[in-house]
């Protein structure tokens, strides 16, 4: 097996560092953990951790554009939309990829870092403005970039409204999950988008 380059080396690092972060704020919170406590899950040194990130709110906020655009899972999940073959196929995949992930328990943990991250950031502007770069979707959004049909009536309203509401979907449901998991059943969320774009879904079939 070849060497990897420096560069490859810091990469790998650098995830490395991303997803032990994740489990550590996760399992002990925001408050309850340090940017040492990430590098000696990681197996890592401190300096590793420092030369990449300078507080834990930098941390955070990389482990959340990690999970959603650069993750196993998050290539996954474009790579299964790329094979539908039309809007509500499209849809389906979409809300079956959410399910299949909250079932597998994966949701859980990135679920708990969110939830403590929020009131975290909430106190500080900067990390404020940072995290709703993520959960908050440019006005000037496409249309073909939202997994809701465009005959839909939900269709109607702007794409980045669309997105605000699977992102309190998302956010209400997981949480939800979090305090009751025997009955908020993952199936709710296909139940909930599917409703909206009126193709009448029922998670009991």
């Amino acid at each position: 097996m070849a060497r990897m380059t420096r560069d490859q080396q810091q990469q790998h690092n650098r995830v490395l560092l991303l997803e032990a972060g994740e489990r550590i704020f996760a399992t002990r919170g925001v408050a309850g953990a340090s940017l040492d406590d990430v590098a000696l899950e990681a197996g890592l040194t401190k300096g590793a951790v420092y030369s990449n990130f300078r507080n834990k709110g930098e941390l955070i906020l990389e482990v959340i554009r990690y999970r959603q655009t650069l993750s196993p899972e998050a290539q996954d999940f474009h790579a299964i939309l790329d094979l539908a073959t039309n809007d509500y196929e499209r849809l389906e995949a979409w809300c079956d990829i959410w399910i299949l992930t909250a079932k597998s328990g994966d949701r859980s943990s990135y679920a708990r870092l969110l939830f403590d991250f929020i009131p975290y950031a909430l106190r500080d502007e900067h990390l404020t403005a940072r995290f709703l770069e993520f959960i908050s979707p440019a006005d000037d959004i496409p249309a073909g970039a939202s997994p809701i049909p465009t005959d839909s009536r939900f269709a109607r309203i702007p794409p980045s409204d669309q997105f605000r509401i699977l992102t309190a979907l998302d956010l209400g449901l997981s949480a939800l999950a979090l305090f009751d998991p025997e009955n908020v059943k993952p199936q709710l969320y296909k139940t909930a988008v599917l409703s909206l774009a009126q193709t009448l879904y029922d998670a009991g079939d």
